[in-house]
């Protein structure tokens, strides 16, 4: 036969829990946790009642159309045939202008003279470079008489520019 255990002497030796200062502090944790707990809760639950409305309202304004009054728009379409009105009428008045000019000009678009001396010298420079560079290549590739060429070509035209720009002041000073 099995005996039955009696603990009746090990719970009388347990001393009962007493109330201390440690134990009361767990308590008002615990019960401030609790509270904490539902607040979160009720947090969690306005969040997404918020969320919800949020997304509906978001999905009526995509649904919005906005109305303009019909003297609105005539007003701005008046305003617009105005100012292209207005454009038409500059544009026009400037191709006359510009046509007036080549007209007079008779059918010539005219240049200085100093702008074309100094076009002359370019074209004659850069001609003469294309020789020295031909004459340098054919002699030795890749030495230092290709970067003497393009130097005297360099000093060659300057000195033409400026001996332009000299006798165009001459010539202006006779007028």
């Amino acid at each position: 036969m099995k005996k039955k255990f009696d603990f009746s002497a090990e719970m009388s030796e347990t001393e009962t829990i007493k109330a201390t200062p440690k134990n009361e502090y767990l308590e008002e944790e615990n019960r401030l946790l609790d509270i904490n707990v539902q607040e979160l809760a009720k947090l969690n639950d306005n969040v997404f009642k918020l969320r919800t409305e949020v997304e509906n309202l978001s999905g009526s304004i995509r649904e919005c159309k906005p109305i303009i009054s019909e003297e609105t728009q005539k007003m701005a379409v008046e305003f617009g045939a105005r100012l292209l009105c207005d454009f038409l009428s500059q544009i026009e008045s400037k191709c006359k202008e510009a046509e007036r000019r080549m007209k007079k000009a008779d059918n010539a678009i005219p240049i200085p003279d100093t702008a074309f001396y100094i076009l002359i010298i370019i074209v004659v420079a850069l001609s003469s470079f294309f020789v020295c560079m031909i004459v340098a290549n054919a002699e030795i590739l890749h030495s230092g008489l290709i970067w003497k060429a393009a130097i005297g070509c360099i000093l060659m035209v300057a000195l033409e520019i400026s001996i332009a720009l000299i006798v165009q002041k001459f010539l202006d000073r006779g007028k």
